[in-house]
């Protein structure tokens, strides 16, 4: 070998040397990326797991309430409770229960929505992911 090639041959390594570091660099940052992006999704995944509890005990609730008023109207049947005022209580507590019910509705709606979005979107992820590099 001549020195030229000697020389040609340390500065190919010397490049290689930066180039790898560069590399080791960079799978650092990604890492750190990675970190970040994985702690946001469990907060937002957190988030979601603790609205679906909130929105399902809010689904019980109201369920409660339905049946105990359906009780209530049963019970005024067979005990013939006097109408007047007994009769606008139900009415106005059907109507409050009516304006719940829509509303959860709502929220039920606009959290499917959301859900499926979420869902598809993080299969696609996983699915690109699953892929390998």
């Amino acid at each position: 070998m001549t020195t030229k090639m000697h020389t040609e041959l340390h500065s190919d390594h010397q490049h290689w040397r930066n180039e790898i570091k560069m590399w080791r660099e960079d799978i650092e940052a990604w890492k750190k990326e990675q970190a970040k992006l994985l702690s946001d999704v469990e907060v937002a995944l957190g988030a979601n797991v603790s609205a679906l509890k909130e929105h399902g005990g809010s689904i019980s609730s109201h369920e409660a309430s339905v049946v105990h008023h359906e009780h209530f109207i049963a019970e005024s049947e067979r005990s013939s409770m006097p109408s007047g005022n007994a009769e606008v209580g139900l009415a106005e507590d059907h109507r409050k229960e009516a304006g719940k019910h829509a509303g959860l509705r709502e929220v039920h709606e606009r959290i499917k929505r959301h859900h499926h979005r979420a869902m598809a979107k993080l299969g696609g992820v996983l699915r690109m992911l699953g892929n390998g590099v």
